[in-house]
């Protein structure tokens, strides 16, 4: 908990849907930029799941060659060190020492008699750690909604319903969902602010 990566890729097994960026682990489970992008563009895809699928994360978002060079390297080079005392992993120090333990592999065991084996499975766990998603959080501790009002269906020089008259619409109640970086909280504002300008408008010439 508390521990982030600067660059991992995140995956969702069995599609095409992947992103790379930052990864923050939690008390709950994995966050940040990598995985809060990657559930904004899969979003609808993650609703016909039922929110029940497989994510794999390639820690060092490096391909398997590279991993398994930079291993072999340390070995090579520092036969005598302990796995904890890796540091060319470019992993934080606690995350390396979970990957062992996961694996109950032995961290004071000296690298240069890693056998194959081993060296197999931790090169497969930092491309390729699976864990199981099965739900999603709860409602209001969501970051952005998905779906809403059909875009086709409001005029977007006044926010106004092309259904119902003097129905107007803003944020996040519209179809509108975009990745993290304040892109939602700005077509909220905008929305909030053509909708609000024409019903002032209107208000103010009945009255």
């Amino acid at each position: 908990m508390g521990v982030s990566v600067p660059d991992a890729q995140v995956k969702i097994v069995g599609t095409k849907l992947e992103y790379s960026g930052p990864l923050l682990i939690t008390h709950w489970g994995i966050s940040g930029p990598a995985v809060l992008k990657l559930s904004s563009f899969a979003a609808r895809q993650l609703a016909e799941m039922k929110y029940e699928f497989t994510t794999s994360v390639n820690w060092l978002n490096r391909k398997e060659e590279e991993v398994r060079e930079l291993i072999l390297q340390v070995k090579k080079n520092f036969p005598k060190r302990t796995l904890f005392r890796v540091n060319e992993i470019e992993l934080p120090k606690r995350l390396w020492e979970y990957i062992l333990y996961k694996l109950k592999i032995d961290g004071e065991q000296i690298i240069g008699n890693l056998s194959k084996d081993n060296l197999n499975r931790i090169v497969n766990t930092l491309i390729n750690d699976q864990y199981e998603v099965k739900g999603k959080t709860t409602f209001k501790e969501e970051f952005v909604t998905c779906g809403g009002i059909d875009l086709k269906e409001v005029d977007f020089k006044t926010m106004e319903s092309k259904l119902v008259p003097n129905l107007f619409f803003a944020g996040e109640v519209l179809d509108v969902d975009a990745i993290t970086g304040g892109f939602n909280f700005q077509a909220a504002w905008t929305t909030g602010y053509i909708a609000g300008s024409e019903i002032g408008k209107r208000f103010s010439v009945k009255h």
